[in-house]
């Protein structure tokens, strides 16, 4: 499917939306450029068919019938690739908030890893200072 980005890194993800968004803007100028032809083809008919010309109208219709599938088959991708869009659009802010998160729980974590030391460091810290209230107690009792 086109829209499915969800195992995508956000960059690349990134880069696949905006091709679409080329392609999408893309389709809309062709869309324009084949309607103002269009229009320019039908006004040919119509003077064709005010100034007696059968074959010159029938020419120009027949430009202008062309151009009109053209018209609505570009309209119609237009609209599929605006809903498309819409959607990898909100896909790529889910995960850019996806990035954001990891980013923020991987910055935590060194944080928490430079003030509390190594995990296990703690224990055996707590193990030497044991050790070294034993040996004071020790002491003291032999010495007393």
């Amino acid at each position: 499917m086109d829209t499915d980005i969800d195992s995508l890194d956000y960059g690349s993800a990134r880069e696949y939306v905006l091709s679409f968004l080329v392609t999408l803007k893309q389709t809309q100028r062709q869309r324009a450029i084949a309607e103002e032809e269009l229009f320019h083809w039908e006004h040919r008919v119509k003077l064709a068919g005010d100034r007696g010309e059968p074959v010159l109208k029938r020419t120009a219709g027949e430009r202008a019938a062309e151009l009109r599938e053209r018209t609505a088959r570009l309209a119609g991708e237009e609209r599929e690739l605006k809903r498309k869009v819409a959607v990898l659009r909100q896909k790529l802010l889910i995960l850019r908030g996806r990035v954001s998160f990891a980013v923020d729980a991987d910055a935590l974590l060194a944080q928490l890893t430079m003030l509390a030391g190594e995990p296990g460091s703690l224990d055996q810290a707590m193990k030497e200072q044991e050790a070294q209230a034993a040996l004071e107690e020790l002491k003291r009792r032999l010495g007393g």
